[in-house]
């Protein structure tokens, strides 16, 4: 796969391994845990932290569900039962997005920090 920012390293291939073991960091600030209802079925997908419209590399990236992630609702639920309900996404709700759960740096800085902790 082609990446604007080149193909992962082995270290950064870890990392996104690391992220896909873990839960939506917005869902987990939300105060979702794995075991919740649905909770544990929907996977995060990593999202790459950009800086003047450029990602700004493999290591700036965060785990993500595809709701906070593209603002795309799941099946059989409109985006504003979710946006209500779940809150907004990084791509289609970004001011929202930064003011619930703080900005993209912060939350990498706790992600980073989660993974460090194991």
């Amino acid at each position: 796969m082609k990446h604007s920012t080149g193909n992962p390293t082995k270290a950064e291939q870890a990392r996104f391994a690391k992220l896909k073991a873990m839960k939506c960091i917005a869902c987990t600030l939300n105060g979702k845990a794995s075991g919740d209802e649905d909770y544990d079925t929907v996977p995060p997908e990593i999202h790459h932290i950009k800086s003047g419209g450029r990602r700004i590399g493999h290591m700036a990236t965060l785990p993500l569900c595809h709701w906070h992630h593209q603002g795309v609702p799941y099946d059989g639920m409109t985006a504003a039962w979710l946006l209500e309900r779940v809150g907004p996404s990084v791509h289609k709700h970004t001011k929202p997005f930064r003011r619930r759960y703080g900005t993209e740096a912060e939350l990498l800085e706790t992600v980073n920090g989660m993974i460090a902790n194991g």
